[in-house]
């Protein structure tokens, strides 16, 4: 999926998971080394990286039992210090973007092409 934006805020309904925009930098504290979830770059102890927070809707009997109302905690993933500044760039530009599927990069370049055919359209309706 290329990059794109949602004007109209976030709403978690009917969705089976969803993120939250990337933590700060900061040293990786897990006991192991950690994927990145958009590069599949190898993100070693101590190393610069985003933690990102997942959730998930409560199912019927979690609510049902009181354990959850809104949202339940998924395992973190993480972004490595690229992907992170990649991430926070999009961001800070108003754009957003997926994780999990498709790189930041590869997102970006696809962004980049479809604005480059769109460029090119509109200049030959110009002639």
């Amino acid at each position: 999926m290329s990059l794109f934006c949602d004007s109209g805020g976030f709403d978690t309904d009917g969705y089976d998971w969803w993120w939250c925009q990337p933590a700060d930098e900061e040293p990786l504290e897990t006991k192991r080394s950690r994927k990145c979830c958009s590069c599949d770059v190898k993100i070693g102890v101590g190393e610069t990286a985003r933690k990102v927070l997942r959730f998930r809707p409560p199912t019927e009997s979690e609510a049902a039992r009181g354990i959850a109302y809104d949202e339940v905690s998924l395992s973190s993933w993480y972004l490595c210090e690229k992907c992170g500044d990649l991430a926070y760039s999009l961001s800070e530009l108003g754009f957003c973007y997926s994780l999990g599927d498709t790189s930041l990069a590869e997102q970006i370049a696809e962004h980049r092409s479809e604005e480059d055919a769109h460029r090119k359209r509109m200049a030959s309706h110009n002639e």
